[in-house]
């Protein structure tokens, strides 16, 4: 059997039947062998991307490689504090991907989200998927004193609560944020970790050796030395209060050797400043950073410019801050994010 795809409707006939009126009857087109004819349709207007109120050059990369123009969209707000949106365009019926928020406050780019599902919801999207790079709240997964919250997972079911049926995100602080969400909602996990590499290969730095600046992240760290083919170490690291690290030993030998610390997130940048003073002491040669999201909070480009650091690779999930030094570099997410939009979305995969 033999199936013919058009981009038109029409109508056809057996050769024995001839239409009344041939004037009004479509012309039939001419496929050799074909039993079956199936209408493709315009298959690009099936996906929408409702744009962040700050768009980012990841952003703009990923409506490039996807090749969808974003829906007009409306975020501004009150007096109050309030956040309003109004999505203008047609969206019904449609995978409706709402661009990640990256405005200064964290809060207001998670209300921004929540209503834009809403929205989307109400004018008839068939499906939301949020694109959350990073995750926020990640950190906060677990109880560590009595009295606290489980924020991570409190995001995971407001997003649900607020329409979300999907989420695509990169390198989440422990991959257990996974079985936050429920079974109908959906998580695609993301990982830079071949990114990384791929850059660090590009470098050709030899006598390699992974670093992981907590136990923590030792998972991470076999990742990328597995990738780079080399050897790994790891920082004992104390924690005295929220933002405040000590590195007091490590575990494995870095002498004469150039070191890659591999770390989910830089915020304030302590635990990587500190890890690399240490591993200096320990005799080690050039210190590069790779981290997933490069948030840059208080006087974290003051740390990294005084730490014995040669260059700081980060991803491209948090938009660069105008106070940005030299040695930080960023690699670009929107191949992988434009992939897995392909995956969710079919007629995303002819475009581009």
């Amino acid at each position: 059997m033999k199936i013919a795809a058009v981009q038109r409707p029409f109508f056809s006939y057996p050769e024995s039947y001839a239409p009344l009126n041939k004037k009004n009857s479509m012309s039939v087109p001419k496929f050799q062998g074909a039993d079956i004819f199936c209408f493709k349709g315009n298959q690009k207007q099936n996906s929408s991307i409702i744009p962040s109120s700050n768009p980012t050059d990841l952003e703009v990369n990923i409506e490039e490689k996807t090749g969808i123009v974003p829906t007009e969209t409306t975020v501004k707000k009150f007096k109050n504090g309030e956040t309003y949106v109004n999505i203008a365009g047609d969206i019904r019926g449609k995978d409706v991907y709402l661009m990640p928020a990256t405005g200064k406050n964290v809060n207001d780019n998670l209300m921004e989200t929540y209503l834009k599902a809403d929205a989307a919801k109400r004018a008839g999207a068939d499906r939301v998927i949020a694109i959350m790079p990073n995750f926020d709240y990640a950190r906060q997964e677990k109880r560590t004193e009595k009295g606290e919250p489980i924020a991570a997972r409190l995001n995971m079911d407001l997003l649900k609560t607020s329409g979300v049926d999907e989420i695509i995100t990169t390198d989440l602080h422990t991959p257990a944020l996974e079985g936050f969400a429920s079974n109908d909602m959906k998580v695609v996990h993301l990982e830079s970790t071949q990114l990384m590499a791929d850059y660090i290969k590009s470098k050709e730095i030899p006598d390699l050796v992974v670093v992981s600046p907590d136990l923590g992240g030792t998972k991470r760290a076999d990742k990328l030395a597995k990738a780079l083919e080399c050897e790994r170490a790891v920082v004992y690291k104390s924690r005295k209060a929220h933002n405040q690290a000590t590195a007091e030993d490590l575990i494995g030998d870095v002498e004469g050797k150039n070191c890659v610390l591999i770390d989910d997130i830089i915020d304030t940048a302590g635990t990587i400043a500190e890890a690399s003073k240490l591993l200096k002491k320990k005799g080690a040669k050039d210190i590069y950073v790779c981290a997933a999201h490069g948030l840059f909070n208080g006087d974290a480009m003051k740390k990294l410019s005084d730490a014995p650091i040669k260059e700081v690779v980060v991803t491209n999930s948090v938009p660069m801050k105008a106070d940005s030094i030299d040695k930080i570099k960023q690699v670009d997410l929107s191949l992988a994010i434009a992939g897995a939009m392909k995956e969710i979305s079919p007629d995303l995969r002819d475009n581009n």
